[in-house]
Formats: C-alpha cells, sequence, structure tokens
C-alpha cells in the first residue's frame, strides 16, 4: 500500500524524534570544551546560537517539540513512544505555579494515548510538580471521567459519556483519539478475559463483551471472532482460535505471550546494546558537566542556602539558556486550584 506524502513525512521525522533528548541548545558558558573537532563533544557544545547555527530556544519552544513528537507518534499509533513524548511536556519544571497551556493540551492527550495503551487511567509521573499536578486534574476533569469509566463502568455509560462530551473533544482537537478509544474498549474487554479464562468459547466472549462505538453487543458471534482474529493478527491478544466440530469457535489464551525467532532476537539484543552504549557515554557526559560546570554549582549551593533559611524557591532546572518567563497568554500563572 502506497503511502501519501503526509505519511511519508511523518515516517522521515521518525530517525529524529526517537532520539533521546539530553542537551537544548543555548548558552555556551555551560560547557567549555577545549577543542571544538573533539568527535565526543554534544551538538549543544557548537550548535549555539552566537554561530547562529540555533535560535535562543525559550520553554515553549521545548514544549512544542515534546508535543508535536507525541503528535506525530500518534498520528502513526505508535502509543508508547507518544506516551512517553507527551509524559516529557507533563514533567517540565514549572516556576510560581505557572502552568503552559502546552502542558495542559498535552496532559489531555496523555490521558487517552494511556487509555490505548494500557487499557486504564494511568498515574501521573512522581517528578510532576504538585501545581502541575492540581491544574492537570482540574482543567482535564472531563478526561480524567472518561478514563474512569473507561476502566470501570460499562460500554453504554462510556459511550453517552464520550458523546456528551462531543464538542469539547471537537474544540480540544482529541476526537479521532476520542473514537480510538471507543474502538478499543471491547479490545480490552476480550484481553482481559485471559485473567479468568484459559479457554472459552465464541459464544462466550460475545455474550461478555460490549462495544462501546454502539453501546451493545455486537451483532453476532461471527462478528467478535472476526474482531479477534484481528486482535491476534496485529499482536494485540496472545491467543489462538480453535474451531470444534460442533459450535462455535474456541479462544485459548496463551500465558507466555509471543516467542521471537532466534535471528529477530539476536537483532534486538544488538539494537538494545548500541542504545545502552550511546546512553553510558551521554550520562558520563552529563554528569561531567553537572559535577565541573560553574552555573550548575552556583545553582546548587543557591538551593542549599534557601534551604537552610526555609525559603526553597524555585527548584527547577533552569540555566540561563531558558526563558522561563515565556508569554504571558500561554501561562497560567495567578490561577488558584
Amino acid at each position: 500500500m502506497a503511502l501519501d506524502s503526509e505519511e511519508s513525512e511523518k515516517l522521515e521525522a521518525l530517525p529524529v524524534l526517537d532520539k533521546f533528548v539530553l542537551y537544548f541548545s543555548g548558552n555556551p558558558k555551560n560547557q567549555k570544551p577545549k577543542c571544538l573537532s573533539d568527535i565526543n563533544l554534544s551538538p549543544s557544545s557548537y550548535v549555539t546560537p552566537e554561530l547562529n547555527q540555533t535560535l535562543k530556544l525559550k520553554s515553549s519552544d521545548v514544549l512544542s517539540y515534546f508535543l508535536w513528537s507525541g503528535l506525530v507518534n500518534i498520528a502513526l499509533k505508535r502509543w508508547e513512544r507518544a506516551l512517553d513524548c507527551l509524559e516529557s511536556a507533563l514533567t517540565y519544571p514549572i516556576k510560581d505555579g505557572a502552568v503552559s497551556l502546552i502542558m495542559v493540551e498535552a496532559y489531555k492527550k496523555w490521558v487517552l494515548v494511556g487509555l490505548l495503551l494500557e487499557g486504564k487511567s494511568l498515574p501521573l509521573p512522581k517528578s510532576v510538580h504538585g501545581q502541575a499536578s492540581r491544574a492537570f486534574h482540574t482543567i482535564g476533569k472531563p478526561y480524567d471521567t472518561l478514563a474512569q469509566i473507561f476502566e470501570s463502568g460499562t460500554a453504554a455509560r462510556l459511550k453517552s459519556e464520550a458523546d456528551f462530551g462531543d464538542k469539547l473533544w471537537e474544540s480540544d482537537y482529541n476526537t479521532g483519539l476520542v473514537l480510538h478509544v471507543l474502538a478499543a474498549y471491547q479490545k480490552f474487554q476480550i484481553r482481559n478475559l485471559g485473567n479468568i479464562y484459559s479457554k472459552i468459547s465464541m459464544q462466550e466472549v460475545h455474550n461478555q463483551t460490549m462495544s462501546a462505538e454502539s453501546g451493545k453487543h455486537l451483532p453476532s458471534v461471527q462478528a467478535v471472532e472476526s474482531l479477534v482474529r484481528e486482535m491476534i493478527s496485529d499482536g494485540l491478544l496472545h491467543a489462538s482460535l480453535s474451531q470444534p466440530t460442533t459450535g462455535p469457535a474456541v479462544l485459548t489464551f496463551s500465558p507466555t505471550g509471543p516467542s521471537l525467532p532466534e535471528d529477530q532476537m539476536q537483532q534486538a539484543l544488538a539494537e538494545a546494546t548500541i542504545r545502552i552504549q550511546s546512553l553510558a557515554r551521554d550520562i558520563r557526559q552529563t554528569d561531567r558537566m553537572l559535577t565541573h560546570d560553574k552555573e550548575y554549582i552556583k545553582h546548587a549551593q543557591k538551593l542549599k542556602k534557601n534551604a537552610k533559611n526555609g525559603s526553597v524557591g524555585d527548584q527547577g532546572i533552569a540555566g540561563t539558556d531558558m526563558d522561563w518567563n515565556g508569554e504571558e497568554e500561554e501561562l497560567m500563572a495567578g490561577v488558584v486550584f
């Protein structure tokens, strides 16, 4: 099947978006390399505004990168990677309780992507600032409610809630994600049957699961069987179907999950080794930068002094290269939660 130009552009962006972000271009004083020709230098050592290789990044630029990275992965249905990108926006340090609208937008999509990936409402990462957490739950309450119904409510209740919030999802540009959530509801019901049964007839699967797209049972056992076969083919369900001589097909769940062929296993191990070695180099360089950088030492000393004086102040990791003030229209400072 041929890809359209927009789809091709998304795929071309993946090699960039899949890279781990450790540094952002900014103030060259953060690093003082002896020789710019050193091949082990991080890009932030020489990609600087002073050399006209980049603009000076603001907090909104960084947050937009994480949000748009998530959107690209959402478009490609790479739910796990999308969740990681959106979490990077949620955990961004905030100052004086000011929560960016970009962070709020990321939270709404994060809730929906979490349902598609895990089938339940996910807890916020521990590194999310307390004030940001309160803001997310207050502004994103309709999304939290939808997630709670998905996890413990009925298909009819979920469809009703989705229909009720139709205008909200549309204004947030999340209608497509909500439709994916409705379509995923019965699939997670089927997967969860594996926690109870080792084998189950398709007639029972039909009786015990419902579609949130219609709020009803699928029209026939054959429709359920077709859905199950699709899930197995897509790798969403680790199970097999067998057809007895009489009666409907039987679904047998696999307790161990899929097993990769030897060549694919070796390839996966080799790729993981390369990623770990690359990360280890970056971690060593980051550790050295934080240990010896004068700006960081001053910042750490200031925090320690403020803590002794009973004034914690801002503990966000904000160097001189980040514009913490941001644009007024993007910040929600002064809102009481």
